[in-house]
């Protein structure tokens, strides 16, 4: 058992790296999964109001595209980080083990690239909805916080793809051998 964090391997440090990142992933999507319950029960609610009373709730449709964005972009992290992307396992039958887990190092590298470039476009749109003062068509709530919010979680979306980097590029030197497949 190591008494200090001299005596710890590196597969112990990427263990609980992946461990703490899965558990603060899942978190995120939780909270992503409520906000779209909350939209869900709203657009009830609104029906509702609609058929009973001919009388609809007054903005609901006008924040329904913001929630969703932000319940989609907290999902994203989890994704990433239990590594539940399309895969297509060939590599390893033609090229053996040690290239697959390779491209598996490579791959991830260019999930972070793509992650980047959609965090910045994403925060180049908050950006340019701020500047217009963009908001929403009945309530008027102001979007740019909403779209910044986004971009905010994408960006956590990069940080967690590096993790998921690590891990690979640990399995593939031999230091982790329990990176979640």
């Amino acid at each position: 058992m190591p008494t200090n964090s001299l005596d710890r391997t590196p597969s112990d440090a990427l263990s609980r790296l992946e461990r703490v990142g899965l558990a603060a992933t899942r978190a995120l999507s939780v909270a992503g999964l409520i906000a779209l319950m909350v939209l869900a029960v709203m657009t009830l609610l609104d029906g509702l109001a609609r058929w009973l009373a001919n009388q609809p709730i007054e903005g609901v449709r006008d924040v329904g595209g913001l929630a969703i964005a932000l319940a989609i972009s907290c999902c994203i992290p989890v994704g990433l980080m239990e590594r539940s992307n399309i895969t297509i396992r060939v590599a390893e039958s033609v090229v053996g083990p040690r290239l697959s887990q390779f491209l598996d190092v490579v791959a991830a590298l260019v999930v972070v690239v793509v992650m980047i470039a959609m965090a910045w476009q994403f925060t180049v749109y908050a950006g340019k909805m701020g500047h217009a003062n963009e908001t929403t068509w009945i309530l008027h709530i102001p979007t740019a916080p909403f779209w910044y919010g986004v971009a905010a979680l994408l960006w956590s979306a990069v940080v967690v793809q590096w993790v998921v980097v690590a891990l690979e590029i640990g399995r593939f030197t031999g230091r982790f051998a329990h990176a979640q497949r």
